[in-house]
């Protein structure tokens, strides 16, 4: 019989690696339920649906963006009588049921958010974690460094936090895509390469600082423009910026590149040095937030406030190779812990 219902309003916005996480676990967990076990609902408008086979998909309400999760997927559950999970921060106030929070940025960082959509998002969300604290509803995070911000700034009992982990098994499936290295002249050449929204968070600009320092390189940018910020940029003639790439162009970049970049300030898990690493490409990792934890000694540190680096000293130093790290992190393993927490 059908208990829980998945809150799917994501699959109806722009892909982000919130998205990637979700979209991976419910392929996962779809092979390992029984048909009818749970729903996933979603937008009728929705288009980045996954294939399930086991699990259903309900479409559902044509309101748009957040509405609809406040108005129509809690009516399914209350109608159909069913408990909700939410993987995206947010959860209905009707039917709150469980959440993932990936991480606390909006609290901890305000000056993210400069923009008009950035500042209402601020508030939005440092509301939605105050209200998870105190309904003592079950949350999900991603790494260790995220539980223990939730329990330092909201007070929340550490047995109300399960700790579920993202993964990379998802880009060995991945086919590459190198037109795109012809299309930027990039083919025989050595460039660094970065991934992420150009952002503060992401600290983009410690790219460009670094690029007008080692001017014999090349760097290479993809991702879109954040909403949150309206950051700009002193962009050298050393770096090209791709804007948003295909998964199989992403792919064929990393697989190419010289050594990956990834400067984050702040991330709950922290994704792409994950897929880089599973295809045998060094990582140069920021030393903040959840980084080291996930990483461990398997890619190269960087101070996040320091561009005034030799890169290729860095990269010559010694680190463990990476299959620890690689082994340790699997979206069945996440699967597999997330049905048996719903099960209890």
């Amino acid at each position: 019989m059908t208990q829980y219902a998945f809150n799917g309003l994501l699959f109806s916005q722009r892909q982000t690696g919130v998205m990637r996480y979700t979209k991976e676990i419910l392929k996962e967990l779809d092979m390992m339920v029984k048909p009818g076990e749970f729903k996933l609902i979603v937008p009728e408008y929705a288009t980045y649906i996954p294939k399930l086979k086991n699990i259903e998909i309900v479409r559902c309400g044509k309101i748009k963006g957040s509405l609809w999760e406040q108005t129509c997927f809690p009516f399914y559950l209350k109608k159909n009588k069913l408990k909700g999970l939410n993987f995206n921060n947010t959860f209905p106030l009707i039917c709150p049921g469980s959440i993932f929070i990936h991480d606390i940025a909006y609290k901890l960082h305000p000056e993210f958010g400069t923009t008009l959509h950035g500042k209402i998002s601020n508030i939005y969300h440092r509301a939605v974690f105050r209200m998870a604290a105190l309904l003592k509803m079950p949350i999900m995070t991603v790494s260790h460094f995220s539980k223990y911000q939730l329990i330092d700034e909201y007070k929340i009992a550490p047995e109300r936090i399960t700790v579920i982990g993202s993964a990379w098994q998802h880009f060995d499936n991945i086919d590459t895509d190198d037109s795109i290295l012809t299309d930027y002249g990039l083919e025989n050449k050595k460039y660094y390469f970065s991934l992420g929204s150009l952002s503060k968070m992401k600290n983009t600009s410690w790219v460009f600082k670094a690029a007008k320092k080692n001017l014999n390189d090349i760097f290479v940018l993809a991702g879109a423009k954040s909403m949150a910020d309206n950051e700009t940029y002193d962009i050298s003639s050393n770096v090209k910026i791709l804007g948003y790439v295909s998964d199989e162009q992403i792919k064929s970049l990393i697989k190419h590149c010289k050594a990956f970049i990834y400067p984050s300030i702040y991330d709950g898990f922290g994704l792409p040095p994950l897929e880089a690493l599973s295809q045998g490409v060094p990582v140069i990792c920021s030393n903040a937030a959840c980084l080291p934890e996930i990483y461990g000694n398997s890619v190269h540190y960087i101070d996040p406030y320091d561009t005034d680096v030799d890169l290729d000293n860095i990269l010559s130093q010694y680190i463990d190779k990476p299959e620890a790290v690689l082994k340790k992190y699997s979206w069945k393993k996440s699967a597999e812990q997330l049905y048996e927490l719903l099960k209890k």
